[in-house]
């Protein structure tokens, strides 16, 4: 352990299909990164609620029964500005969004390799 540990870099990952949510646990955990899986937006606000001041990045599917993409970023932006997020997205529709293309958030295009959500995970993060 480091000194700096207690700066815990937290990736919450909101994604409504099971299979994607468990690839890219692994591979964040694989590079050190813990993470935080949510199902659904309801849950991924509960989430980050409860654990903001470690949250580093959100990883946001756009596409999400119940309550859209649009709307759950706009809650977390809501409650912290700055919060970096990358909003993952098979379409363009995300592009025109006025909250997706804040200063914080980046759009990650659906389907992407490993190594590209690796490389835009650590742009945002700045490591």
């Amino acid at each position: 352990m480091t000194a700096h540990s207690h700066h815990r870099k937290i990736i919450l990952v909101i994604d409504d299909e099971p299979s994607i949510r468990k690839i890219i646990d692994r591979l964040l955990k694989q590079f050190g990164y813990e993470t935080l899986l949510a199902a659904n937006g309801a849950d991924g606000i509960r989430l980050f609620d409860a654990n903001a001041p470690d949250i580093a990045l959100v990883l946001l599917d756009w596409h999400l029964p119940a309550m859209s993409g649009g709307a759950i970023l706009a809650a977390l932006l809501e409650r912290r500005p700055d919060l970096r997020v990358i909003v993952v997205t098979g379409g363009s529709e995300a592009t025109t969004d006025e909250q997706a293309t804040s200063d914080s958030v980046s759009i990650l295009l659906k389907p992407f390799t490993p190594t590209e959500l690796m490389m835009t995970v650590r742009t945002v993060l700045g490591a």
